[in-house]
């Protein structure tokens, strides 16, 4: 039994570049399809930040490519907290059933698979696959396989004051009463009021217009910071002249990576802006943290880790398996240790381009952590689940810091849209 798990594809999203949606991307991914199933871990439409139809529409490449690959296979959906609404939606039609009918929700099941539009989209675009919608998990090949949202119940208490304030808050309006270990309905209640919130605005005739305008003046806050901290900028390049110093005496390789470095996040930044033109998006992922992101791609990943833990204690879902493969914050990781030691977790990390731009060590830590298309393989004949790096060849890291030996090598390529493929090396 072999399966592939991809999550974070956020088509749709005005966020990033859902780089999925494109045919040389979609070949990247094709060779690894041979499996009996694809499981899309969460996050495959960005309802938050896209509308329904433009989400829909940048999937079809994928879906194309699926149904190609799986015939007489099967493909397991689970949603994530961008596509949330798809839950929401299915037990908003299960109540409106029992109460036309008068039955039982329990006896409505097979009435709502033949009334739910997302499973025959599903079924029409996959014919011949077999579709398998599962929430909140999933087990395959002794592996538990989820979405991992409910870690940023435990992530914001944990955060900045303003966080705590807002954790309280969505406690106490979502669930009330006194405090106390959360179960799903709580993790559940508290990540509805914001993904309800965003999708509600996303769907407006204006409403992903809106968001923009709204990010904007993010975008001038981001700005204001960055003027406040340029003493400290200052001194961070005043360190990048004193290294330049010494490795112009020595001749070390210090001085020339640094300098790709830089080259590197001017390049990007310059891509970005290109992009924000493009797409009329004021931000990349900076944006999109200002709204639900607890855990950042470009952020060491213990403390997701650590969230997440948080939640597979409470919940029991370590009862059958020490093996978890989770999703949510587009860290690709692979068999890290839980704080406890006796739970290994991977990371199915994403498929879109979202850089952190705010410094240039945040860009570079988001190539180290966030470097998207990324996927974990679980094969029953193997011991454990394999995180697979689709595009780390095209990490522009690489560039930056290959063997100065060879200076003629050192090329930063476009990232992004279409253009991401790597140059030739002379």
């Amino acid at each position: 039994m072999r399966a592939l798990v991809i999550s974070d594809t956020h088509f749709g999203a005005w966020t990033g570049e859902d780089i999925l949606s494109e045919p040389e991307t979609l070949a990247l991914l094709e060779p690894h399809l041979d499996v009996d199933e694809v499981i899309l871990l969460g996050d495959m439409f960005d309802f938050m930040f896209g509308s329904l139809r433009d989400a829909f529409k940048a999937s079809e490449g994928l879906l194309e490519l699926l149904r190609g690959k799986l015939q007489g296979k099967r493909f397991v959906f689970l949603a994530g907290n961008h596509d949330h609404h798809m839950v929401s939606r299915e037990a908003e039609e299960l109540l409106g059933l029992a109460l036309a009918t008068g039955k039982r929700p329990n006896e409505l099941h097979g009435e709502l698979r033949r009334a739910d539009f997302f499973r025959r989209l599903l079924e029409r675009q996959l014919a011949g696959v077999e579709v398998d919608i599962r929430y909140p998990t999933y087990m395959v090949a002794g592996v538990l396989c989820t979405h991992g949202h409910y870690l940023d119940f435990h992530a914001r208490r944990s955060g900045a004051a303003p966080g705590r304030l807002l954790a309280r808050a969505l406690w106490s309006i979502a669930v009330g009463g006194q405090e106390h270990t959360p179960g799903i309905e709580d993790y559940e209640a508290t990540i509805t009021l914001l993904t309800s919130l965003l999708y509600t605005i996303a769907q407006l005739p204006n409403g992903t217009q809106a968001q923009r305008r709204a990010f904007a003046v993010f975008e001038g806050l981001e700005r204001a910071v960055r003027v406040a901290r340029a003493p400290a900028v200052a001194m961070e390049h005043g360190g990048d002249w004193v290294e330049s110093r010494a490795a112009a005496v020595t001749r070390g390789r210090r001085l020339e990576r640094k300098e790709r470095e830089r080259a590197g996040y001017r390049h990007a930044r310059v891509n970005e802006a290109a992009r924000r033109r493009r797409t009329g998006a004021p931000t990349g992922g900076e944006a999109a943290s200002h709204a639900v992101r607890l855990v950042n791609p470009s952020d060491a990943a213990g403390a997701g880790v650590a969230a997440f833990e948080q939640v597979v204690t409470n919940l029991g879902w370590a009862a059958g398996t020490d093996k978890i493969v989770f999703a949510h914050t587009h860290q690709a990781l692979d068999g890290v240790p839980g704080p406890a030691g006796s739970i290994r977790y991977w990371n199915t990390g994403s498929w879109i381009y979202e850089p952190d731009l705010s410094s240039r060590e945040a860009y570079l830590s988001y190539l180290r952590n966030g470097w998207p298309g990324t996927a974990v393989l679980i094969d029953s004949d193997e011991p454990q689940p394999r995180l697979l790096r689709l595009r780390e060849h095209l990490n522009p890291l690489h560039q930056m810091t290959e063997d100065d030996d060879h200076p003629r090598r050192h090329r930063i390529h476009r990232i992004g849209r279409g253009d991401d493929q790597p140059r030739a090396r002379g």
